[in-house]
This record gives C-alpha cells, structure tokens and sequence, in this order.
C-alpha cells in the first residue's frame, strides 16, 4: 500500500502528464552541483553556522538540539496507527529544516557543499556504532553512500514537508557574513556578530538544498568526474536500510523542481541553479535549469548499488498459489491445459516435456534435483540471499523501488517538456534545446544494454515506459504554438511540420518495441502456462520466465491524440492528409488487435480487467477525434471536399459508438470500455464538429456560409437523438456561425433577417432553461450580444430590445450587451427617431447608475466615449433631420459639460464627437456655432498640452485637437454664406498655425475653397465641389489677411492646390477654368500679392496641357481637346520668344502634347502628332534640356496604326529614319528599342494590306539575325513573334495555319536551345495556332487528304492534343481552346459527315469534364451543331422552358451549372494576338 508522501508525488505527476518533453546536445562536463547563491538574490557576504562534529552522535545531537519531541519510526509506509500523534508539527519541521540548513554552507558566499557533505561521510564512515549496526566492515564502508540515520531522517521529513509547498512562498535565513581565518578553511564558530536576513524562496528551493546535505546530487557528480571520453559511470553503493528515504527524499525534489518548470506563480523558469560557490576549476558558464538540476538527481539515484547485509530478506518473498489456470491460446499452435489436446499434435506442449525432461536429468546427475511438488516459499527456506541475489524474485519493496526511480527519470522529462513548451515563453532556440535534451534522456536510458536486474541492481536497470515516450511526444507537439492557416511566419511552418513528424516519429518507435515485447511475453506466458499445467515448480521456470529484454512501452490513445494534436498545431496543408493518415493507421491496428481477438490469445483474466500491457488500448476516444476535427481547420481543397471530409469524421464518430454499444450488449471485450463516459459522441466532439464547419468557409461566398450554418443545425438537432445536451458553448457556435454568416449577406435585408432569426432559435433555446448553464455564464452572454448585433444589422431595433430587456430581467449582460444594444438602436435611427431616443435612454441609466454608485472608482475610457458617438450619429441620420440635430447638440454640451465638471465622468468627449456635429451643422446652420465649438476643441486641445505627461490627472483629459475634418466644416459654413476674408483666414492658419498642426488642408479643403471662390454662389458644397463653377479670384482682398501682426495669407501651394481641382477633373470644363485661374495667378504674382517660383509656372501650365490630355483620353468631344493642349504649347512658344525662358517649354510640354494627338480619334491625329514631333527635334538641336527620346517616335509610329491605308508607309518611314539618324546615337535613351520594332510590326499587322504578313515575317528573321551578329540592340521578344502571328491570322489565307506553326516552333527552339526564357509558349501561344486554324479559309469542301498533316485540321488536332497531353512547357487548354476548336471543326469538316456530330458532342462533353464552358465556348458550339443538337447537349429543351428560354441564343453560360465553368478565369491581356 503506497504511504501519503508517495500518493502525494504519484498525484502531482499525473496532474502534469500533459508536459512538455525535450532533447539537447551531448552533455557537457558534470562538474560539482551546488546551489546558486543567485536565486538568494544579490551575492552576500556569509557567515553561516557550520555543522561540525567528530561522529555521528555528535550530528545527531546537534540536530535533536531543543526539540520537544523525536519522531523515530521507520519506513512511512510502515508506520504506527498512532502515526497522527507521533508525526512531528509544521512549526517543529520548520525549525529543524532551519538548522539544517544552517549546515549548507552553499548559502554563503564563500560556501562549499561538497566539502561539507565529505565531512558529514566521513565522520558516518568511521562511526563504529553505525557499521556495528548495519553490518558493514570498515573496509566496505570505505566505498559506500553512508548517512548518519538522524540526519537522513530529519532531512526526509523537511523534504517531505517542503515539497508540499508548491503555491507559496518559505521563509529561510540567510547568512550575511562569513568569517574564515586567513588559509580560508577554519571556521569560527558560534560567533555571536553572525548575522541573517529573511528570504522567502519557493519550496523546491529548499527541498534542493536539504538534498545537498545528504549529497544528492554533488557528491555523485563530484566522483562521476570523467578522465576519459571512455570512462563507464561510477556505481555509488549505498545500504538497503537507507536508500529508501534516499530515493523518497530525490523522488519528492524532482517532482517539485518538475512543478516549478511550468508558467504560474513561483515558477523557477529562468533561474540559474549553478553556484558561485564552486571552486574556480569547476566554473561554468552555462546556465543550469531546474530540469538540468533535476537530472543530476536522477543520474545519482540510477548510479546505485543497493547493498543486502542481513539474511531477512525472504520475508518479502511470496509463495507463488497453486491455483487453477484458464486454457490459454498460442496461435494457431492450439490451446494449452485442455487435455484433448494430445501433446504429439501440439509442438509447444512437445517442446516444453522435452525441456523438463532434460532439466530432470541433469538435476537428477547434479544431486540437486527439487521435487516437483516442492513448491518455491519451499526452496526459498535453504537459499541464502546474502551471498547472490542474481536469482532472487522481486519483492513489493523492489517493485516500489523500481517504480519509484522510474518516476523520478518521467519527472525529470517533465521538467525537461515544460522548459521548452511553447507556454514557457522562452525563445525558440532554448526551447529547442530543452525539448532535444528530453529525447536525448530518452533515447540514452532506451540505448542501455539489456540485461537481467537483481534486487541489488534494480536502480540501474530502470526502462521507460509507455509515459516516458507520451512525454516526449508531447514535448515535441507542444514547443511550436499553433499556427495560423494564414500564418506568414515561414520558419514557424517548417518547425511546426517537422516537430509534428518528430512526434509521429517517436510513436512509431513505441509500437515497434511493443510489438517486440508482445511477441516475446506471449511466447514466454505460453511457456509458463504450459510448465505448470504440467504441475512443474522447480527453480528452472524462472530461467524460462526470465525478464524480458525489452522496452515496456505500450502505446495507448494518449499517444496517437498527442501526434494529432501535433498536427493540428500545424499551418501546412498537408498536415491534414497527415492526420488522416495517422488515424487510419490507428483505426486499423485497432482492427488488427481487436479486445475479443486479444482475449482469446492471452491470460483472460488480465485482459478482462485490462491489466495487461501487452493490449493494444490505443483506442479512439473523443480526445482523438476532437485532435483530429482540429487537424482538418487547414484547407487544402475545396469548401465540398472539405466538408465531405468533416461529415464522414462525423459518421465515423457515430459508427464507433454503435460498435462500442454493441459490443457491450454482446459483452465482448473489457466492460470498463464500454461505459458512457467513453462515447466518443460528447458535447466536446460535438462542439469541435461544429467549430471546424464553422471555420470551413474560405471565401466571402454567402452559399457557403449559409451551407455550413444549416449542417450544424441539423448537427444540434441530433444531438438530443444521440442522448447529448448542448450546451451553451454549443449554442454558442451555432449563434456565431450565423452572424458570420451575416457578415457575407452583402447588405440583403432578407438574408440577415434569415440569419437573425436562425440564431434567435439558439438563444431561446439557451434561455430557456438558464440555470441549467449557469457555469456558462459568459458564453450564454456573448450569445446575447451576438443576436442584439444581428437583430441591428437586419433593421429589427425591437426585436433587439427584446432580447435585450430579457438579458436585464435575468442579469445576463455586460457592457458589451450595451454597447450593442446601443449601436443597434443608433444605426436604424434612420426609421424613426425613437430609436436614437431609446438608445440615449439606456446609456443615459447606465451613466446615472455608475456615477451613483462608485464615482471615485469611475475611469473615463474610449468604450464609454463610443456609445456617446453612436448616439449622436443615430441622431444625426434618424428621419427628423433638425430634430435630430438638436438632440445631437444636447448630448455633446453635456458631455462637454460632464467632463469640465468632474474630469472622471464617464461621458467624456473626443475629437469624433465634436467633427460628427460639425459635419452636420455645415449644411444647416450659420459659421457662429461652428467657430464655437471649433474654439471649445482649441481649449481642450491647450489644456491637454499643457498638463504634465506624468501627472495623475493627465489620462483624464479628453483627446480633443482640432483636425482637417473640423476645420472643413467651419469652410462649408463659410461658403454657405459666402464668406471668403474668414475662409481664407482659416485656411492661412490651418497651413501655418501650430495649434492646427493636425489640420492642414487636403484636397477637400481645396475643393470647398475652389467653390467659395466659384462665381456661382449656388454651387453645390462636397467633396467634388471644385469641379462647379468659375473660380472668381478678383474677390479675394489678401492685404486684410495680415492681423494682429500674424500672416495668415494661404500660400502658394494651397492655390495650386485649388487649381488641380480643376486639372485633376478629366473634363474640358474642368481644363478651362484651370487655364483661366493660371492666367489670374500668374498677374497676381506679377504685382506682388503672391509669391510663386518661376519655374512653378512650368510646372502648372503642364499640368494644364495634361488635362488637356485627359479629355481627350476620356473622349470628349465637346472641344478639341488637343488643339487646346498644342495652344499651351504655342503659348509657352511665345513666352520663349519673349524672352521668359522660366516659361520655355520642355521635354513634357511636348511629350503631353504628342501623346494627346495620339489619343485624338481625329483622322488628322497622327499627322498632327509627327508635327509636333517634328517641332521638338528642331527645338532640341537649340536647347539643350530638350532631347529626343525613343518613346516619342514609338507614340507616332503607333498611332499611324489608325490609317490603315497610308500608315504603313508612314510608319516604316519613321522607323528606317530613327534606325539612321538615332540607330548609333550617345544617349541610349534616343536608340529605337524594342518597343518602336513591335509597335511598326503592329502597324503592318493591322494593316489592311493582304502582303504584310510576310513582310512582318522577314523583318523578325531579320532582327534575331542582327542581333547574333551583333548589329543590332532589337531582340524580338514575344511580344513580337504574337504580333507576326497575329498578322498571318488576319490574312485569312489557307496557309497561315502551317506559318502560325512554324513561328511557335521556332520559339520553342530558342527557349529550349539558347535558353530564351521569355520566348517560353504557353496555352494562349497555342491557343493562337487553333485560332489560325479557326481562320483559314474554309476547306470542309476540299479533299483534305491529299494536304496530308498540314490541312488546318490535323494542325488544330495535334496542337489540341499536346494541350491534353503532358508537356513540358506545363501548358493546359483553357475555354479558348475549345471555343476555337468548335469553330475549326465547324469549317474544315463537312457536317454532313457521320463524325462530324461524334467529334463535336465528345469535344463538348470534355470541355464540360475540364469545368471550361464560358461564354465563348458556348457560342462557339452554338453555332457549329443543329438546334435539336444543342438542346441535347445542355440538357433538354425541358429543363430551360421552366425559365423561360426556348430559343438557343438566349442560352448564357450562367444559366448552366457552375461545375461546367468552374475552371474558367478572367481573360487577361498578355500581348498581341490574344483574343
């Protein structure tokens, strides 16, 4: 029976069976362990109260110092029923642990554990009394761990004590001086100057310094010192009499240090635990971690030799019950202990009398031959353990040795597992290390060689077992956070993919040791069963039932659920295939290894009870398909994929408890297994289904959304079938997952008033019956708040209120509720003020209700601002515009009002209160009520600068500073009334003013400024109110704008501003005033009222030209807007002539010109462009800012394109003249480029000559010739051979399919040979040799054959077919290809060919497979099949009467199903020649 210390160590480590577990480096050199002075704090100089004595009577009286009473009993598992009265108090264990530690002298300054404990060995080592005691001679005690017993004793009981201590805090005494005479090693005792101060330290921190003075773990490190890489690890020997509170005393330490690794209060992460008190030659650098000092525990326990020097030691041993034994099952071999069974027919049965008999016979030769009736407490009388315990059984006490040192190694990977769980906080690299030192621990114990423990050796032998390996899964699937789907975060992908394939790694690893030790205990229970049916008892058995040699790690469903959940916290998108995966295997083992299967092949008593760790108990639970639903969050496929998935999880949740109940009916298998508590089906998987189908939808599709909501209401519904609650967290889903629904609904009314309504049904199914949630208090909170928010957004206040009322009546609301209720209300104001009214009620009753009740405890916070802000704005959009206006002026007085009163007060204003009345008292009221509370912002805004940052009152203050939003109210008021001198006042200060320096103009100031200075008073203010009327500058007075000594004139910029109001329109209105205003600007600047840089004018008047440009652009043909443009530019001539070279054009006054004639529609506009071309050069050879550029001939040669008669001839004879006269030139800017070749090719492209083509042909040829020879610049790119295709394409002649093919080829053989990357086809370049097909002449009356492969079919067939096909250039057909193919078939076949209908259905069936039926594609099979054809193809006349359509062309694609176009995208421009 296990004592209270062990149930207490046993409940903390499974408490933490949930750590995290690592692996690390090789181990660095053990050096001395000691404490670190630094947990103490701040280095002290000590003085500590060294234990010093001659024996160990004197250890043990110095101990038993003043204490009132000694407990002395033995063993705590063998204690006396008067165990309460004898146990020692807190207070007398806390008094003796403070004398213990005064013999630590690691706690000082200069202290030395290991020399203190050498003295206390030593000392035990010689006392005469003690070995006389324990039998041990002065020889053998030389190499022993020995104890004084007291003093082990003493330190057993603080441990025990202080490990319970795990939640506070434990005062301890530190010494401040340390006084040592001048070789440093004598001592002065009981120096009365000795002082101490009070530390409180956590209770592992003590439990690890009282195991210091019985040497654990320096003492082991200290000898364990290797001179060698090849030394083996020394073997400390210690007495059977004392090595159990040696082991309690470690076991109980680990599992404290194990405790204080996790995140929570005391927690010891980040601690050093190396001392400063070791000698300099053993100094180290590294950081020790509790885990790290945990394992010098364990490494010190499983180091030890247990010595026997007694002869009682056969009390431990039991006689072994001669009871009957169950027929047991090997196989296909038969059973064993059923006698019709005849041994010649059982070759087990046969080998195992051969094996007895040869035993008999060398007993018999041997003179030592046992009866086989003796039975083994017989022969255990004669045996003598006290000279070999090789051969001995364990006993109990063995047993909880073994168990107990397996502990101590779990809570040493426990410690390891939290220090590098994500939780933790640490980086990412000491997490790392901490998880790989739990798998190297690991890993080193599994690597030990095998071999047969004795009662003596039974520390040394400890194996892991099935916990050890869950904890180091679970270190590794808890060191990386879980990811997002849409994390960024590259590296935490990687580290997350390979810590879960770690996990999954080391669960591989548990089954294959399982399945070794399975198959060898099941070969040796055979044995066994077999030998005592045979009534054999002698020693020899335990030869044949020798322990195994293997690893005793089962894996169980805590397992598999760790490798899932590691795979849940991955982002990539295979770890759900990797989940799945993983689960089948299991599912499948679980079939392989059934219960039943298992009870006919092993001992049925163990399995029925499920004792047996050779059973396969890995078997899914809700844990393992709540991993797994949360696996599946990362989508890899699509939304019906994806949910298919989920529902057949779904079923197969449902399949595993209909087997579990059935095999509980048919009692087959362990009835422990088949209780409700192991129905997978629970409200946990039930809330992880409905989550995961929450999280399903991917895309902003209401379809989807609204699929997903209706499945888990149906989920919910069968909820109750299958004898399952939902509960509020439940409910909750369902409510969630309909308001994010009603996020897609794209302002439909109808749909969230749909969405409303479904999550009403959850909530009132939540009210219901409330006191059934009450622990859910929250959730059902959040639910209510989730339907106020729904019932806002369908228009439905009422409702809202309803609910509202409701969750008061039932005290079911926060202030999240109110906000909501408020904002539902504030937003459907529009329908009737009423709403605002009752909205401003609540939040006035709530205001009231906190000022009453805590005033001082009040802190004005922006969520309590918000609400004000919503009930304004309900006020200033409700149906009583003025009514509404007023109320909304109350409301922010008496927030202003509040918050001067009483800064604390809880309607306190900010800078949106104040802009949202503004805004809407510029369209009604006068500029006095604006400049007055533009005044108030102003106030609020200086006295929020000027208190100190750092004063009390300073997060008090409202965040109020005037800003451009209220400054352009104050404009709009401005001019209503026309009021110029005070709008340009405020604009001057809003451009200079530092207390308006978050109020400079925008292009809505210069708007609103541009209309004020309209001619048309009537002009409309918003924000496109520049581009109204005609700016009337003679009004402005700037002279009266210098007051009170300060300049407020508006700038230059703010003018130009107005300007580009103007220029930035697109409209010729828009351009004139422009010009108009530039003109008065340019006279004001001349008399000295404004100052502009010369060089601005420029800049403006191009900007002119350009608007100039941007009618034309937008074609409006209200004026030439290009005579206008080349006006400017006569203008800027004719300053030039005057002499005003701060007004000469430049290269972007003609460049702005040029390209406006390009964009004219006029016939004239290429001529017209070439003169302005031509002016430029003539300019340029005379001024030197003024060149030629290459795009200024490319924007000619293109726009000849327009004159399809004359522009060939134009354009090859500007290309041949730049060719000339620029080909060699300096500047490279000037040399024709790539883009002047293309833009030639596609002018003779376009070109309605019938010859070009070819000529389009040979001028390719001839530049990638050049070009190889170094000649030219102009390497033809694709864009060039898609332009020559494009020109044989529109000649419409029989042989531009075989030219459109040789240019494809030819490209393909420069990517492939000279490595042209560019040039790389896709499915658009082939789609283009189909189009040449399409094209061609048609030929369906011609005899085909006689053309061989190059007839237009048999090219748009092979080049289809390598579209179909695997290619290398990775291309696939897209709606074009069959678009073009029905349209080659339909002119180069004859319809009246039998294949001709076989060809085409089959082509459409395949575009329908493919998902590429577009608009394009349907037309094109349309108009190459009959009508009766048609209707077949689609589906039946039937099916589209319904709507309506019974003629063939009022047939559009979207009337077909979406799977027939789901692969078809969006045309995209990608060169010449696409369609």
């Amino acid at each position: 029976m296990q004592s209270r210390w062990l149930r207490f160590c046993s409940c903390q480590l499974q408490r933490r069976n949930n750590a995290w577990w690592q692996r690390t480096v090789s181990l660095s050199r053990a050096t001395q362990i000691q404490f670190s002075s630094t947990l103490m704090g701040p280095s002290y100089d000590v003085v500590t109260n060294r234990f010093r004595s001659i024996d160990s009577d004197d250890a043990d009286s110095f101990v038993r110092n003043n204490r009132k009473t000694r407990f002395t009993s033995k063993h705590p598992s063998n204690s006396s029923a008067n165990e309460s009265s004898s146990m020692p108090t807190s207070n007398e264990i806390s008094q003796s642990a403070q004398r213990l530690l005064s013999m630590n002298t690691s706690l000082s300054k200069n202290g030395y554990a290991l020399r203190d404990f050498e003295r206390i060995l030593i000392n035990a080592r010689e006392n005469k009394n003690l070995l006389k005691k324990l039998h041990i001679s002065p020889a053998d005690a030389r190499t022993m761990l020995l104890i004084p017993p007291q003093l082990l004793q003493d330190v057993h009981e603080a441990v025990t004590h202080y490990s319970k201590i795990d939640d506070s805090l434990v005062e301890i005494d530190i010494p401040l001086n340390n006084h040592r005479g001048a070789s440093g090693n004598n001592i002065i005792e009981n120096d009365p100057a000795i002082n101490t101060i009070k530390k409180k330290v956590p209770g592992p921190m003590v439990c690890a310094l009282l195991l210091e003075l019985i040497g654990i773990p320096q003492y082991y490190s200290h000898i364990s010192t290797p001179t060698s890489s090849t030394d083996s690890p020394p073997i400390m020997t210690v007495h059977s009499s004392q090595v159990d509170k040696i082991i309690e005393c470690s076991l109980l330490t680990t599992a404290a240090l194990s405790n204080t690794c996790r995140v929570g209060k005391n927690s010891l992460i980040g601690y050093d635990f190396n001392s400063q008190n070791i000698h300099n030659a053993h100094n180290t650098t590294r950081t020790k971690t509790a885990a790290a000092l945990a394992e010098e525990i364990w490494r010190s326990i499983s180091n030890m030799q247990i010595i026997y020097t007694s002869r009682n030691r056969s009390s431990d041993i039991f006689a072994e019950p001669n009871l009957q034994r169950a027929p047991v099952r090997i196989g296909r071999i038969g059973f064993i202990g059923q006698q019709e069974y005849h041994p010649e027919y059982n070759p087990l049965m046969e080998y195992i009398y051969d094996v007895r008999d040869v035993e008999d016979e060398e007993n018999s030769v041997v003179g030592d031959f046992f009866n086989e009736q003796d039975t083994i407490s017989d022969v255990e009388e004669d045996f003598d353990y006290g000279n070999d315990l090789s051969h001995v059984p364990w006993s109990p006490k063995d047993q909880r040795r073994y168990d107990q040192s397996l502990m101590i190694f779990n809570s040493v990977l426990n410690a390891y597992a939290a220090l590098g769980s994500s939780a933790s906080g640490t980086r990412p690299e000491v997490r790392r290390e901490m998880v790989m030192n739990c798998e190297r621990l690991l890993l080193e114990v599994v690597a030990r060689e095998k071999t047969k423990p004795s009662p003596e050796t039974i520390l040394r032998h400890v194996q892991p077992d099935g916990i050890s390996f869950n904890t180091v899964m679970k270190a590794w699937a808890g060191m990386i956070p879980k990811q997002r789907v849409d994390s960024k975060d590259e590296y935490a992908k990687k580290m997350a993919r390979a810590t879960a394939e770690r996990t999954e790694g080391i669960l591989e690893m548990m089954h294959e040791y399982h399945e070794k030790e399975r198959a060898h205990m099941n070969t040796l229970e055979a044995i066994k069963a077999s030998w005592r049916e045979r009534g054999g008892r002698s020693n020899t058995l335990v030869e044949l039932t020798k322990a195994p040699n293997g690893i005793p790690a089962t894996p169980n469903t805590s397992s598999y659920n760790i490798a899932l959940a590691a795979w849940s916290r991955s982002s990539d998108p295979d770890s759900t295939a990797k989940a799945l995966d993983l689960f089948k295997r299991m599912v499948q083992r679980c079939n392989t290894a059934c219960i039943a299967r298992e009870a006919m092949i092993i001992d049925n008593t163990k399995v029925t009870h499920g004792k047996d760790a050779r059973v396969f108990n890995a078997l899914p639970d809700s844990r393992t398909f709540t991993a797994l639903l949360s696996a599946l969050n990362k989508k890899s496929s699509t939304f019906n994929e994806d949910c298919d998935l989920v529902l057949s999880i779904f079923v197969a949740m449902k399949e595993w408890d209909e087997q579990l109940r059935w095999c509980s009916e048919k009692k087959i298998g362990p009835p422990h297994l088949f209780c409700d508590s192991n129905r997978v089906l629970n409200e946990f998987t039930y809330n992880a289904l409905i989550r995961t189908l929450s999280r399903l939808p991917s895309t902003n599709s209401w379809d989807e959304h609204y699929e997903c909501c209706k499945k888990i209401d149906k989920i919910i519904e069968e909820m109750s079938e299958q004898a399952v609650i939902p509960n509020a967290i439940t409910r909750g889903f369902g409510i969630n997952s309909w308001a994010a629904c009603a996020m897609k609904t794209h302002s439909d009314k109808s749909r969230v008033e749909q969405c409303a309504e479904k999550a009403s049904i959850h909530l009132n199914e939540l009210l219901h019956d409330s006191t059934k949630f009450e622990t859910e208090k929250s959730v059902m909170i959040n639910a209510i708040n989730d339907v106020i928010i729904l019932y806002g957004k369908a228009s439905q206040p009422m409702k809202a209120v309803e609910v509202f009322e409701t969750a008061k009546e039932r005290q079911l609301y926060n202030l999240q509720s109110l906000a909501a209720i408020v904002d539902s209300l504030s937003k459907n104001s529009y329908m009737a003020i009423s709403h605002a009214d009752k909205a401003k009620q609540y939040l006035i009753e709530f205001e009231q209700d906190k000022m009453r009740t805590s005033p001082l405890l009040v802190f004005p916070d922006m969520k309590y601002t918000k609400m004000y802000n919503s009930v304004i704005s309900g006020y200033l959009n409700c149906n009583k515009k003025d009514k509404g206006i007023v109320q909304a002026q109350k409301l922010l007085s008496h927030m202003i009002e509040s918050h001067e009163s009483n800064p604390r007060h809880l309607a306190r204003p900010n800078t949106t209160s104040f802009v949202l009345v503004m805004s809407s008292l510029a369209y009604v009221d006068g500029p006095d009520s604006l400049e007055r509370l533009l005044r108030k912002m102003e106030s609020l805004y200086q006295r929020r600068k000027n208190i100190n940052p750092n004063a009390p009152d300073a997060k008090l203050v409202a965040n109020v500073e005037p800003n451009t939003f209220a400054c352009n109210a104050v404009l709009k008021a401005y001019a209503r009334v026309g009021n110029v001198q005070s709008a340009l006042k405020l604009l001057g200060r809003m451009e200079k003013d530092k207390n308006l320096s978050s109020a400079r103009p925008d292009v809505n100031t210069h708007a609103i400024m541009s209309t004020l200075l309209s001619a048309d008073s009537s002009a409309k203010i918003d924000s496109d109110a520049g581009r109204h009327g005609f700016l009337n500058v003679s009004v402005i007075n700037l002279k009266d704008l210098n007051l009170n000594g300060q300049d407020l004139k508006p700038t230059a910029k703010s003018f130009e501003s107005m300007m580009n109001v103007y220029t930035t329109s697109g409209t010729a209105e828009g351009a004139e005033k422009a010009t108009e205003l530039l003109r008065q600007l340019e006279t004001m600047n001349a008399s000295g009222e404004i100052s502009f840089k010369p060089e601005r004018f420029l800049h403006n008047y191009n900007n002119v030209i350009n608007a100039w440009c941007q009618c034309e652009k937008n074609g409006d043909a209200s004026v030439s807007a290009s005579e206008k443009a080349e006006a400017i530019l006569d203008y800027l001539f004719e300053q030039h002539h005057n002499r005003v070279e701060a007004l000469s054009p430049n290269n972007v006054s003609f460049n702005l010109c040029i390209r406006s004639w390009c964009q004219s529609g006029r016939p004239d506009a290429a001529d017209r462009a070439e003169q302005i071309l031509r002016r430029k050069e003539v300019f340029a050879k005379e001024h030197s800012n003024v060149f030629i550029a290459a795009s200024d001939y490319n924007q000619v040669i293109a726009k000849w394109r327009d004159d399809q008669v004359n522009g060939p001839d134009r354009a090859r004879k500007l290309f041949k003249e730049m060719d000339e006269v620029y080909g060699n030139a300096a500047e490279l800017t000037a040399r024709p480029n790539i883009v002047t070749f293309n833009s030639f090719l596609d002018v003779l492209a376009k070109s309605k000559h019938r010859n070009l083509a070819e000529e389009c042909e040979e001028l390719l040829k001839e530049k990638n010739e050049l070009f190889k020879q170094g000649k030219s610049t102009i390497l033809p790119d694709i864009i060039s051979y898609r332009t020559c295709i494009d020109a044989w394409i529109r000649q419409w002649h029989k042989d531009s399919p075989q030219r459109v093919e040789a240019l494809v080829k030819d490209m393909v053989k420069k990517y492939s040979e000279e490595g042209r990357k560019e040039l790389r086809p896709d499915a658009d370049l082939f789609n283009l040799v189909i189009k040449a097909c399409a094209h061609a002449t048609v030929s369906w009356h011609e005899d085909v054959e006689k053309e061989g492969s190059n007839t237009p079919i048999s090219i748009a067939n092979r080049t289809f077919a390598l579209l179909r096909g695997k290619n290398k250039f990775n291309a696939k057909p897209t709606h074009a290809t069959y678009a073009f193919m029905f349209i080659a078939y339909k002119c180069h076949l004859d319809y009246e060919n039998s294949r001709y209908t076989q060809l085409l259905t089959m082509l459409w069936k395949q575009c329908i497979s493919d998902g590429l039926v577009s608009q394009f594609a349907l037309d094109s099979f349309r108009d190459s099949v009959l009508d009766y054809q048609f209707w077949r193809a689609i589906g039946g006349k039937e099916r589209f009467a319904t709507l309506g359509k019974t003629d063939p062309k009022t047939i559009d694609v979207d009337d077909l199903p979406q799977e027939w176009r789901r692969n078809v995208k969006p045309p995209r421009r990608r060169g010449k020649g696409t369609k």
